[in-house]
Order: structure tokens, then C-alpha cells, then sequence
């Protein structure tokens, strides 16, 4: 179990906080962001607007399907209005904000919390890990915010990695960049492609294998769409990397479990 929050894991209340004190400051009831039907992201806001005492909405890429996925209704279960848009229209989110919110009542979250605001809220997760300890700092890359808020918050001589979990390989690393000072530029901190594994929320009997034979191993849950990939990255990267003897890798699980509720039963051992 999270000991953070059991649906705000991982990095996901670091990432939002920032947002939500914002809101509040504001006097906004209404909060307002984007996702995908698998989206941590969506039903983290969801549950952490309800606590908050705020109402919220969520803009999800796609038509509606006949039966929703368990993030999904997660997130109805914690007050979220669902408005689904096709993918094309997605795309242009200023567009949709318009349409939605002409009025501009809502306070809007970028999708995943990208942004300065919430990298700066990964940097604040940090203080609570002894983070000189560590010579790697391992992570998955969806809107690259994350890794943004690591490279912003580590020393001198440590390494940021990042494996993205969306076939997005070719931008994700300007999008990161975006959030960085000319400061942060000097730092060390790459990419590992090739763990996508198809896709968002896309996975392989391959990848399930890897995640029951990593709990029955190590006793670590991880989750398809984030985590696994991640783990499985860094698993691939440590059989050829050539690391110092007294090298330490902090790997950042971003937690998100819900997402294996749409599996097939028994698929998972946990």
C-alpha cells in the first residue's frame, strides 16, 4: 500500500499540490484537466479535487466507450465529470478548453501536471529521500514532468533516466527541456527508448511475465502502463551498462496500480 496516498500515489500528489493550493488561493471551485481512459493522472485529480473540496472535470481523449475503464470509474466514483472528445480534437486543447469552459470559470491542470508547477512539486518530493545516497535516478516518462522535477532537484554528480512509456520518443525529450533552467542543461540525464511496448497502456505477454516474476521475486507491484516499462527499462540497462562498482540507483515507482484492474482476472499473481 502507498504509504502516501492510496489513489494519490507515488508522484502524483507532489505533482498536483502546487495546482490545488493554487485553485484555492484563487477561489476557483472547479478544477478541470486531460487524460487518457487509462490515465493516473485523471482519477489522481479526481480523488485530490474531492478532498479538497473542489468539483472537477475531466477531459478524455477519445469517444465514450459502451463500458468505461476502471480509471474512469474511479473517477465518477469521486465526483469527476467525464466529457470525451476524439482524438483529433484532443489534440488542440486550447480549443477544447474554449468549448468547455467559455466562460473560464475552471482552473485547468495540464495534462499530467506538466509544467513548472508541478516539476517543482517532484523537487519537493525529494527533500524527503536522502538523495546524496544516490549516483541514479530512474523514472517513466509520460509528459516528462517527473524527470524535469529530478534532473531540476539532483547534484552535480548524479544521473536522471527516463523511459517513456508512449511512442513519443522523438519530442519527449524537448518537452522535458522545456522545464529546465540553462543551469539544468549541464547536468546528466538521458533517455532509454524502446520499452513502449506498442504503446500508452499498451502491454505484452512478454511485460506481464516480467511484472508477476518482479512480485514473486521482490514482492514489488507494478502497474502496465507506467511502472513496468520503467522497471523493465532499467532491468534491460543494468545487463549492458557499465556502472561503477559503488554506483546506487534510486528507481522512482510512480505508483498507479489501478490501472491493472482492467486485466483479465488472474493475469497478475498480486
Amino acid at each position: 500500500m502507498d504509504k502516501i496516498h492510496t489513489v494519490v500515489s507515488g508522484n502524483k500528489w507532489f505533482k498536483l499540490s502546487g495546482y490545488l493550493r493554487e485553485a484555492k488561493e484563487k477561489q476557483y471551485s472547479t478544477i478541470a484537466t486531460f487524460g487518457g481512459a487509462y490515465s493516473n493522472h485523471i482519477v489522481a485529480t479526481a480523488c485530490a479535487a474531492n478532498l479538497q473540496g473542489l468539483n472537477s472535470m475531466g477531459i478524455i481523449r477519445g469517444e465514450r466507450p459502451d463500458v468505461l475503464s476502471h480509471t474512469l470509474q474511479n473517477a465518477l466514483n469521486y465526483g469527476m465529470d467525464l466529457y470525451f472528445v476524439s482524438r483529433a480534437q484532443y489534440r488542440d486543447k486550447t480549443a477544447v478548453q474554449q468549448l468547455t469552459d467559455p466562460l473560464g470559470k475552471y482552473y485547468w491542470i495540464p495534462e499530467g501536471g506538466y509544467g513548472q508547477v508541478g516539476a517543482a512539486g517532484i523537487r519537493d518530493m525529494l527533500k524527503g529521500i536522502p538523495l546524496w545516497e544516490y549516483t541514479h535516478l530512474v523514472t517513466a516518462v509520460g509528459t516528462g514532468t517527473t524527470m524535469a522535477g529530478l534532473i531540476q532537484g539532483t547534484l552535480p554528480y548524479q544521473r536522471v533516466i527516463g523511459i517513456p512509456v508512449l511512442n513519443n520518443d522523438q519530442c519527449i525529450l524537448s518537452e522535458i527541456e522545456a522545464l529546465l533552467t540553462k543551469a539544468d542543461f549541464a547536468k546528466k540525464y538521458e533517455i532509454l527508448t524502446g520499452y513502449s511496448f506498442g504503446g500508452y497502456a499498451k502491454k505484452t505477454q512478454s511485460l506481464l511475465d516480467f511484472m508477476n516474476q518482479t512480485y514473486q521475486t521482490v514482492k514489488l507491484p507494478l502497474d502496465f502502463v507506467y511502472t513496468a516499462k520503467a522497471f523493465y527499462g532499467l532491468s534491460d540497462y543494468l545487463q549492458s551498462a557499465e556502472l561503477a562498482r559503488d554506483s546506487k540507483i534510486l528507481f522512482l515507482h510512480t505508483g498507479g496500480l489501478q490501472g491493472n484492474l482492467s486485466l483479465p482476472e488472474g493475469a497478475l499473481c498480486y
